[in-house]
């Protein structure tokens, strides 16, 4: 596609604490919401033979993914005492827009997923070859990218983004490409985002969340606290593509480096 280009990110010095919490509790809450999380899947999976039966559109299997995304954040609340705060919600048009997001954790997904129910997600197509799960995202439906397929699969992307902002949806995606650890250099894929914008004619709200920092990229440990979500005011068409990219670069690292930051502070 082309080459990704690295904005310095704020170095964490440790993982934030939770005063009054043992590691082992800690453990022993992630297993059960992951526990609870699998059981809510299989019952909200068992819908999908009568969904098929009868050709469900994407409108009801959009309304039965929001009981997935719903239960999930319930579970994130109740049984880990992760809860989250919206900030700049403002910034985000009520019609057709692209939101990008940076990509520190799977909580933004299911997140964001509830938070704009309309959306059209992109994502990675090897997700489609999951059971169940691959039949639930292609009549959401998502925009699944095969990154191996080059041109061909930003030409596919740009393409389905096109209809989801005729019908006055919003475009979702994560311009990193993958998740990236709190302390890692923010790493963005120029080419999906770039033609996204150069082409879609709608404007571009960059946000970013400190999701990294209660759950790690390479742990199932998940932590309680308050992830915040900051929305920054959106980028209107017509830059060019260059200035367009290095503007929302700076945009979402910086954001993302002042949540840290604050997060930091506040455990100290």
């Amino acid at each position: 596609m082309c080459n990704a280009r690295k904005v310095l990110y704020w170095e964490a010095r440790k993982p934030v604490e939770r005063e009054g919490r043992k590691p082992s509790l800690h453990y022993l809450r992630s297993i059960l919401f992951i526990a609870a999380v699998v059981i809510l899947t299989i019952v909200v999976s068992l819908s999908v033979p009568f969904m098929w039966l009868f050709n469900a559109g994407s409108p009801t299997v959009r309304a039965v993914s929001q009981v997935w995304a719903r239960g999930i954040m319930l579970l994130f609340r109740i049984v880990l005492g992760l809860d989250y705060q919206e900030y700049g919600r403002e910034h985000v048009p009520d019609g057709a827009c692209i939101i990008a997001c940076n990509h520190q954790s799977l909580w933004e997904t299911a997140a964001l997923s509830m938070i704009f129910p309309d959306a059209s997600i992109v994502a990675k197509k090897e997700l489609s070859r999951l059971p169940i799960v691959g039949w639930f995202l292609l009549r959401y439906p998502m925009i699944l990218v095969d990154r191996a397929a080059g041109r061909q699969a930003l030409k596919q992307m740009v393409e389905e983004a096109k209809r989801a902002v005729a019908e006055g949806r919003k475009v979702l995606l994560f311009p990193q490409g993958t998740r990236q650890a709190v302390g890692e250099p923010m790493v963005f894929q120029a080419a999906g985002i770039s033609a996204l914008y150069t082409t879609l004619d709608v404007p571009v709200v960059p946000a970013a969340c400190n999701s990294g920092l209660f759950w790690g990229k390479k742990t199932l440990m998940i932590h309680s606290g308050t992830v915040k979500l900051s929305y920054l005011p959106p980028i209107a068409p017509g830059l060019p593509r260059k200035e367009f990219q290095a503007m929302m670069e700076r945009m979402i690292s910086e954001e993302s480096e002042r949540l840290v930051r604050e997060a930091a502070k506040v455990s100290s």
